[in-house]
């Protein structure tokens, strides 16, 4: 079997390398990329294998520069992924957790754990990105200075984790596409992931959505996104449950090309499983 590398966005130690663990075992080669962007030219160019793109929070909402990039590559959706986001303090070892005053993380991740940190008397210092914060600790510790990242950053640098889930909130999930060429085998329960565009004119977006409604498909996501082309004018992205060879979903979308101005199949894919 040939080596499979994922590329993902971020430092080593990222929430997205995580999920590449995650889904993929430890087995596969992490493939760091500095953007999004570079995570689709580093499976284009045969650098990778797969992409582990980030799209949704639960906390957070869609993460709209992946969702802008998916319009522009025609890399197909293998899978989906949902990881459970735990933040975890951390800081060189030896230091005592009644030590820490200032804490370094992505301002996303100081947001989610803003009353825990108020609680513990810890004064948040926005940072380019977690794993980021946990490596320049590691490499130049500050005293009194905390780190929050994952337990895979903690492991990565070998800092040492004085307290974990400093999470707010414990329902914080990211959910991830695994883009790769090609069609991945199909595995039911699966999920279609739509981009469609329509005609400016009364009940448009409803004759699109009646296509599904009527065929009795659940949708599971519904986002729209500006045209860069068209001021006021909207792209919709659309996820539901089945597979795009089931014969309903095939009239369905039909009825939905008819109907719509422009429509792109993101993929269909196997549908992932909560974490436990």
């Amino acid at each position: 079997m040939s080596e499979i590398i994922v590329a993902f966005q971020g430092e080593p130690g990222a929430y997205s390398e995580q999920a590449v663990r995650e889904y993929f075992g430890t087995a596969v080669t992490a493939l760091a990329c500095r953007s999004f962007s570079e995570i689709f030219t580093a499976v284009e160019d045969n650098r990778a294998t797969f992409g582990m793109l980030p799209v949704e929070n639960s906390l957070a909402g869609t993460v709209i520069p992946a969702y802008d990039l998916l319009i522009d590559h025609d890399l197909r959706v293998q899978a989906e992924a949902i990881v459970r986001v735990e933040h975890c303090l951390m800081a060189p070892a030896g230091t005592a957790p009644g030590d820490i005053k200032r804490v370094k993380s992505h301002h996303q991740a100081l947001a989610q754990c803003e009353q825990n940190l108020k609680r513990m008397g810890i004064t948040p210092v926005e940072y380019y990105d977690t794993a980021g914060a946990a490596r320049d600790l590691a490499a130049n510790p500050e005293p009194g200075t905390a780190a929050i990242a994952s337990e895979l950053a903690a492991q990565t640098y070998g800092l040492e984790i004085l307290a974990r889930n400093v999470e707010d909130l414990d329902f914080n999930y990211t959910r991830f596409f695994v883009l790769g060429r090609g069609e991945p085998e199909r595995s039911d329960p699966s999920k279609t992931s739509i981009i469609f565009t329509t005609r400016h004119v009364p009940g448009a977006l409803y004759a699109v959505m009646r296509e599904l409604a009527e065929r009795n498909i659940n949708l599971t996501k519904i986002e729209s996104r500006p045209r860069r082309n068209l001021p006021w004018h909207y792209r919709f992205y659309v996820d539901f449950e089945g597979h795009e060879n089931d014969p309903q979903v095939q009239a369905a979308m039909l009825g939905i090309l008819k109907r719509a101005s422009f429509l792109k199949v993101l993929g269909s894919y196997p549908a992932a499983k909560m974490p436990e």
